[in-house]
């Protein structure tokens, strides 16, 4: 027998047996699933012989070795694992599903009780089903122990491995153990077993010795050439696998040189842009694939959770120029611009800025700035203006459907810290915008971190309006006028993840 099914079945519990001990008789008796091992190897399951390997029973010694199965199918198993396949097929858990194979055996019209197995293994872990005339059993070795598994437990690993696996009918018709009528004493064995006159012998045994061996030739005939049809078949399927090959090659060089082709003439063709000129002449507008699903205003009254809205919401852009036929900086626009800062900024406000400041408790204490989120309609970028003669200039405006600015935003997008200049310049512009227009907020966002002198600056512009110190619930809030100012907000991105700083949501 093979090294491997001998090393499992010497892991069993065992015990050795001498002259006078033990018969097979005796253990079909007792219904004995496991192996008996003495000089020849034979395999039983629930006292019937289902392999008899490396000789014959006669030559039986008087002394040998008792192994005791823990499951009845693992003696079926071993046997039809040594034996050669009538049939066999390879398929990919991929491609065929295990499940598919629940009835793979539901066509045999053979007389045999065991049919045939299924082999999957990967990482040290195999999995087996034997199928029978009756249904099928589910078998796990895992890991480098080998534990072992039956059913639902050895199904659960199964489901688990990925790969490659055999479908293989070797039939098997478990016969019993008896004593031959008759038997001359120049047949016995002088070494035998108490027993073992013994004879393992099929239900079939009034067939004549010539019948049997006409059979037996006929058989071996049958398999020689179902053996050099699968020689052939498998010949074929490695030529036709070898064509594929080359074909899919020749296909793979024809589209990359197509690919290109086009690409080269595209890009000839486009218009180039520098990223100032192409973010300035781009706006970028919320939308919802379908308005009756969650919706921004639906979370901000608390009526639908941040993943529906997330779902359903969409950024679409606009701009003054052709986008599908502009590159910059040697990409293509629309992935120029959904790798860019601000269109990742602009993503969050309208995704997350909300649900932030929900989470954080600070509904209330920003709230000009968070009522009005739900408002966003469309965002500008690189975006111009002119106040009293004043010129304002923001990375980021966004406005509502009447086409009010609601947010300004100012992005440093620099390993180096952001200053106190950068600050005061944003709240400069800011003011100017909101003494025009009903601006709620303004954001400076970083990609590195705030110098301490920003943060002083940003304190002292919020200090009179809802500061520390301050008695007014706003927080961080510039003040204008007695009716008028915004919020201030200072926000950390580096590696793109996003963070209030300031208030410290």
């Amino acid at each position: 027998m093979q090294r491997r099914t001998v090393e499992r079945i010497e892991g069993w519990p065992s015990r050795q047996f001498t002259q006078g001990d033990v018969g097979l008789r005796d253990l079909a008796s007792a219904g004995f699933s496991g192996a008996v091992h003495a000089g020849t190897w034979i395999l039983m399951s629930e006292g019937q012989s289902v392999g008899v390997f490396d000789g014959d029973v006669d030559e039986i010694t008087s002394v040998g070795t008792i192994y005791i199965s823990p499951d009845p199918v693992l003696p079926v198993l071993f046997s039809m694992l040594e034996q050669e396949p009538v049939r066999s097929s390879s398929h990919h858990t991929t491609r065929v599903p295990l499940k598919n194979q629940t009835n793979a055996f539901d066509d045999w019209n053979g007389r045999q009780e065991y049919i045939g197995y299924l082999r999957l293994s990967s990482d040290g872990d195999e999995y087996y089903v034997v199928y029978d005339q009756t249904g099928s059993t589910s078998v796990a070795f895992v890991g480098p122990e080998n534990r072992f598994l039956t059913n639902e437990q050895a199904d659960t690993i199964g489901h688990t491995i990925t790969g490659e696996y055999t479908v293989a009918i070797a039939p098997i018709a478990p016969t019993p153990v008896s004593k031959p009528a008759n038997k001359t004493p120049s047949d016995a064995s002088p070494s035998a077993l108490p027993g073992q006159s013994e004879r393992l012998i099929t239900d079939g045994a009034s067939e004549s010795v010539e019948d049997l061996r006409r059979r037996i030739t006929a058989l071996e005939r049958e398999r020689d050439a179902l053996k050099t049809e699968r020689d052939n078949l498998l010949e074929e399927r490695d030529h036709l696998n070898a064509k594929i090959t080359r074909l899919q090659e020749q296909l793979n060089d024809l589209e990359s040189a197509s690919t290109s082709r086009t690409s080269s003439t595209n890009t000839s063709n486009a218009t180039e842009l520098v990223p100032e000129k192409a973010l300035s002449g781009t706006s970028l507008f919320v939308r919802y694939h379908n308005q009756n699903r969650a919706t921004l205003t639906d979370a901000y009254h608390g009526e639908a959770p941040p993943e529906e809205v997330n779902d359903n919401l969409t950024l679409e852009h606009h701009t003054s120029f052709d986008a599908e036929n502009t590159v910059v900086e040697n990409e293509p626009f629309e992935q120029f611009l959904t790798d860019s800062i601000e269109f990742d900024v602009v993503s969050w406000v309208v995704r997350d800025l909300l649900h932030v400041i929900y989470n954080a408790g600070y509904e209330d204490d920003l709230a000009e700035l968070y009522d009005y989120i739900p408002d966003i309609d469309r965002a500008a970028l690189h975006a111009r203006n002119t106040v009293d003669s004043t010129s304002i200039y923001f990375d980021v405006v966004c406005f509502d459907k009447r086409g009010d600015p609601l947010l300004v935003i100012n992005i440093h997008d620099s390993n180096d810290p952001t200053t106190e200049m950068e600050l005061e310049t944003l709240l400069d512009d800011a003011s100017v915008a909101a003494s025009e227009w009903p601006v709620t907020g303004a954001l400076l966002v970083t990609t590195s971190y705030f110098e301490s002198n920003a943060l002083t600056v940003a304190d002292d512009a919020t200090a009179g309006g809802g500061g520390l110190f301050s008695s007014s619930s706003r927080a961080n809030y510039v003040r204008l006028s007695r009716k008028s100012g915004f919020h201030l907000c200072l926000v950390e991105a580096r590696q793109r993840q996003f963070h209030v700083a300031m208030p410290d949501l």
